[in-house]
C-alpha cells in the first residue's frame, strides 16, 4: 500500500461524460443481447434446419471471423474519431446483420446465409471493446474510470441476461425469426438516436489525464514508428497483457455461446427454462462487474497503488473461474451446476476492474488501439474455442473436457499477470 496520504476521489463526471457513459452502456447492453439471442436461438435453428453440433459450432464461430478482422481498425478509428461515435455507428450496422438471419430460410443455402450474416454482425461489432475503452479514456477522469467501465460492462452483462430471458420466452411464442427481426430493429433505432445526441466533445480530442499515483511513468506518446519501435522492456509487458486478454476471451466466449446448449443437453432444461437458467449467472456477473469497479475506486482513493488494486481484481478474476470450472464436471444437480456457473461468470467479471482498468492506467492514449490488437488475438481464441467445443460435444457427448481445459487457461492467465503487471506506464 502507498505510504502517501490518501487522496480522495472527488472527480465528478461532467454532463457530457455522463451522456457518453450512458450511450456506451446501452449500446453494450444491446451488443451482448444480440450475441446471446443466437446462443439460445441456435437450438431452434438447429432443430428447424436439422443441423449437427459441429455445424452449430461453425455458425457460432462465424461471428468471430468478422469480429477479428475489424478489431484493430475499430480501435484506430475510435482513437481518431471518438469511441462513442464509432460504437454507435457499429451498432447500426451489426443490427442489420442480426435482422438478416431469418432470411436464411428463404434461400436454398441457409447455412451459408447465416454464416454471411454472422460475419457481418461480427465485423460491425469489432469496435465494441476498443471503442468503449477509447470513449472512457477520452471523456472520464482517471479516478472515475474503474467505476465508469464497470457500469458500462454491467450493462453489457445485463444484456446477456435480458437477451436470454426475452429470447427464451419469445422464441417459444412468436418464433426465432421474429425475435431476430425485433432485436435488429431496436439496434438500428438506438444507433440513430445515439448518433444524433452524442456530445461534440466525445467525437475527438485529448485523453483526460489526472494524477498517475501508483504508476511508474515511462514511454512517449509521440514516439515515431508506433508499436513497432518501442523500448525492449515494453514487448514482454504487452505480450503478457495480450495473453491475459486471450484467456479472458476464451472462457467468456465459450460461456456466452454455449451456456444454453449445456443446460439443455446435459441438464435437461427446456428452451424457456434454459433461457431463464442461463440468465441467472449473467445477473450475478453484472452485479460483480459493477461492485468491483466501485471497490477498486474506493481502494485507490484510500491510497492503494493502482497496479496493486488491478492485481487483486485479476487474482479474483482468474482463481475464481478456474476453481468453479474444475468443480463443474462433478456437479450432480442443476442447482449446483447453475451455482458454479454463476460463480465462474461472476468472478471473471471482476477483470473489468483489473485488466480493462489497467489498460487505462498504463496506455491511456492508446487504450483503444491496443485493445483492438489484443482483442484480435482474443477473437482468434474465440474462433478456436467455439470449433473446439462443437467438436468435443459432438464426439464425447458432454462438456467435461471443455470445462477442464478452460480452467487451465484461466489459471495460466493468473500466473502471467502476477509475474508481469507492475503498473509501468508505457504511453501517457
Amino acid at each position: 500500500m502507498n505510504d502517501a496520504a490518501p487522496i480522495k476521489s472527488t472527480a465528478r463526471l461532467s454532463p457530457d461524460a455522463r451522456r457518453v457513459v450512458l450511450l456506451c452502456a446501452v449500446t453494450m447492453l444491446l451488443a451482448s443481447a444480440d450475441r446471446t439471442i443466437f446462443s439460445l436461438g441456435s437450438l431452434a435453428i438447429a432443430r428447424d434446419l436439422s443441423l449437427s453440433m459441429s455445424t452449430v459450432g461453425l455458425l457460432q464461430s462465424a461471428f468471430f471471423w468478422g469480429y477479428g478482422v475489424t478489431q484493430i481498425l475499430g480501435g484506430v478509428a475510435a482513437d481518431r474519431f471518438g469511441g462513442a461515435k464509432v460504437l454507435l455507428a457499429g451498432l447500426g450496422l451489426w443490427s442489420v446483420g442480426v435482422a438478416m438471419i431469418p432470411a436464411a430460410t428463404l434461400t436454398p443455402t441457409p447455412v451459408a446465409v447465416i454464416v454471411a450474416a454472422r460475419v457481418l454482425f461480427g465485423a460491425a461489432s469489432g469496435c465494441v471493446m476498443p471503442a468503449s475503452a477509447a470513449a472512457v479514456a477520452l471523456s472520464v477522469p482517471a479516478e472515475r474510470r474503474s467505476s465508469s467501465l464497470s457500469l458500462i460492462f454491467t450493462f453489457f452483462n445485463c444484456g446477456s441476461a435480458f437477451g436470454l430471458l426475452l429470447a427464451g420466452s419469445l422464441i417459444q411464442t412468436v418464433g426465432w425469426k421474429a425475435v431476430f427481426l425485433a432485436f435488429g430493429a431496436v439496434g438500428v433505432a438506438w444507433s440513430a438516436i445515439g448518433l444524433a445526441t452524442v456530445p461534440e466533445s466525445a467525437k475527438k480530442g485529448k485523453v483526460r489525464q489526472s494524477s498517475s499515483r501508483g504508476s511508474e511513468r515511462e514511454g512517449d506518446d509521440g514516439r515515431p514508428g508506433g508499436w513497432l519501435s518501442l523500448p525492449g522492456w515494453m514487448y514482454p509487458q504487452l505480450g503478457a497483457l495480450a495473453w491475459c486478454h486471450v484467456c479472458i476471451n476464451w472462457g467468456f466466449f465459450i460461456l456466452q455461446s454455449w451456456l444454453p446448449v449445456y443446460l439443455a443437453k446435459e441438464l435437461g432444461f427446456s428452451l424457456g427454462g434454459s433461457g431463464l437458467a442461463s440468465a441467472l449467472p449473467w445477473f450475478l456477473t453484472a452485479a460483480c462487474s459493477f461492485s468491483s469497479g466501485q471497490i477498486a475506486d474506493i481502494l485507490v482513493a484510500r491510497g492503494w497503488e493502482r497496479w496493486k488494486v488491478r492485481r487483486l481484481m485479476m487474482n479474483i478474476a482468474t482463481v475464481g473461474p478456474a476453481t468453479a470450472l474444475m468443480l463443474l464436471p462433478a456437479a450432480r444437480s442443476p442447482v449446483v451446476a447453475v451455482f458454479l456457473l454463476a460463480v465462474m461468470l461472476g468472478t471473471q467479471a471482476v477483470s473489468i476492474a483489473g485488466y480493462h482498468s489497467y489498460l487505462q492506467d498504463v496506455l491511456p492514449s492508446r487504450a483503444g488501439s491496443f485493445l483492438g490488437m489484443t482483442n484480435t488475438l482474443g477473437v482468434i481464441a474465440g474462433i478456436v474455442a467455439n470449433l473446439f467445443v462443437g467438436y468435443v460435444v459432438e464426439t464425447t457427448g458432454g462438456f467435461r473436457l471443455v470445462f477442464l481445459v478452460t480452467a487451465l487457461v484461466y489459471a495460466s492467465s493468473g500466473v502471467v499477470w502476477n509475474l508481469s503487471a507492475r503498473g509501468r506506464v508505457m504511453f501517457a
